[in-house]
């Protein structure tokens, strides 16, 4: 497995990254075709777009032919957007294309929030419908009073501009459970599932589902 932190920048030097986006979208709905082929309730799959993607002008009808051409509908592709671009672009391509793609019907998710200082009027401009809270905070969250006072103000804040939630970076069954008592609507990390190649996914998915369907245990004791 090779790091984004490897592969990425010499993607970017040669300005490979829309070609990459690419590669990544049609895999992303390939997956979802297999597993919907498998019976498997997998509601949406979500990708990255760099912003040389999002600076294309034609972005919205190849990601409409895209779906298309696999059958399947809008609302399963969800769009993943930096905190930094959303925060720092005057580019009218840019929000042109998120606002399409919302008007699509792609959920539009924030990610990285926390670090690329986006104003509560950016979000409404790009028509961002989830925040994913950045990993920064999530670190040692139940642990840290500091870190929970930080994630329990981002989840408040989405809560009264009524959007969703996603903790990223959640490595400890800890840290998944004081998210949970705090209202967070879904999490990602390592704790949960580890990357991992396409033909191993279809198996995780049956066993993790078996894992939740699973009676918790409860030890008894008799005096």
């Amino acid at each position: 497995m090779i790091a984004p932190a490897e592969f990425l920048p010499p993607l970017e030097l040669t300005n490979r990254m829309e070609r990459l986006g690419e590669v990544m979208l049609y895999g992303a709905l390939s997956a979802l075709k297999s597993w919907d082929a498998g019976g498997l309730d997998v509601p949406r799959i979500s990708v990255d777009f760099a912003p040389e993607e999002l600076r294309n002008p034609n972005l919205v009808q190849k990601i409409e032919w895209e779906l298309d051409r696999f059958e399947l509908a809008q609302e399963r592709l969800g769009i993943e957007i930096l905190e930094t671009v959303v925060a720092s672009s005057p580019d009218d391509t840019i929000v042109r294309n998120i606002s399409g793609l919302s008007k699509l019907g792609c959920q539009i998710d924030l990610d990285d929030f926390g670090t690329g200082h986006a104003s509560i009027s950016s979000i409404r401009r790009f028509d961002v419908q989830r925040l994913k809270i950045d990993r920064s905070f999530v670190t040692r969250v139940n642990r840290d009073p500091e870190q929970q006072r930080m994630v329990s103000a981002i989840l408040l804040m989405a809560e009264r501009l009524g959007l969703d939630t996603l903790a990223e970076g959640v490595e400890t069954a800890g840290e998944h459970a004081l998210l949970a008592q705090l209202g967070c609507g879904h999490v990602q990390g390592f704790g949960i599932g580890r990357p991992m190649p396409l033909d191993q996914i279809e198996a995780w998915i049956c066993a993790h589902l078996e894992k939740l369907d699973a009676p918790t245990r409860i030890g008894t004791q008799f005096g």
